[in-house]
């Protein structure tokens, strides 16, 4: 476990006086830094090199003292249901003390997470660029957290490498075809984890997922007993797949509080 530098000089709700919350042993915020990459071109004479390049940046920071909702990965196989891609903080997410809206930095970047829901801020900061930035040059150093009281200074890890994502069998619009058998590929080097998710997705929402731990290897097939965790009563307009490498880390505040830090690369089959 690490810890953030001395804070209280940069925070008035450093004051033991004016925080009650986060005293426990579970972790009470959450950030992550979320590169989404797909398919890009580097033409020259004579051919072109295909590569994983950046289509979307987002930031977003959970905060729910001593309640954070888990979003563990499965350690081995496969788990249904889970939702890591957060939209709140759920019930228990509150306000940071004494901040109004946090500011994040990477390198020459910057931006406002604004409080979309009780203790969720978030930042669309590219939304579709499509600029096939490469993401590890995207991501630098980490993002760095500003302005948020106890959580400033609060940094997501360095990013590894992932390139070479190829998906078999699915369709650019509607993704995968319930219970077909899909082939995944990748080359990554320098994280902690890796997972696909398959995403049943209706109007842009969550309806139904299945997690799969990759963590070490470089393919994954979708068979069967992948789709035999998933819902036949749910009727998306997008079956996507995520293919996500990621590193983490467990920062500690002066007055005790955790935040997990995460940096995220994630391959989608489908760009939304």
């Amino acid at each position: 476990m690490k810890y953030l530098l001395p804070l209280c000089a940069l925070a008035a709700a450093c004051d033991p006086q004016k925080i009650a919350l986060g005293q426990g042993g579970d972790d009470d915020a959450r950030l992550y830094a979320d590169v989404y990459t797909w398919q890009c071109e580097d033409r020259y004479d004579g051919g072109v090199d295909y590569y994983d390049g950046v289509y979307s940046y987002e930031v977003s920071l959970e905060y729910a003292p001593d309640n954070l909702v888990t979003r563990k990965l499965p350690t081995t196989g496969c788990t249904a249901g889970l939702d890591l891609f957060p939209d709140s903080a759920g019930s228990s997410g509150t306000a940071i003390q004494e901040v109004t809206a946090p500011t994040w930095s990477n390198g020459d970047a910057s931006g406002t997470l604004y409080e979309e829901t009780d203790g969720f801020y978030y930042d669309d900061v590219y939304g579709s660029v499509e600029n096939c930035t490469y993401a590890d040059e995207l991501i630098g150093e980490g993002t760095a957290l500003s302005d948020a009281g106890v959580f400033s200074g609060a940094r997501t890890p360095k990013a590894g490498k992932l390139d070479g994502v190829e998906i078999s069998n699915v369709d650019e619009t509607t993704g995968l075809t319930f219970g077909s058998t899909v082939d995944v590929s990748w080359t990554s080097s320098g994280w902690d984890e890796a997972w696909v998710q398959i995403r049943a997705e209706s109007d842009g929402e969550l309806a139904d997922s299945v997690t799969c731990n990759t963590e070490g290897a470089s393919a994954y097939t979708v068979d069967d007993d992948v789709w035999s965790l998933m819902s036949t009563a749910v009727e998306p307009d997008v079956t996507n797949l995520f293919v996500t490498v990621q590193n983490s880390d467990i920062l500690t505040t002066d007055d005790g509080q955790k935040i997990e830090v995460v940096t995220r690369v994630i391959h989608a089959a489908v760009v939304r």
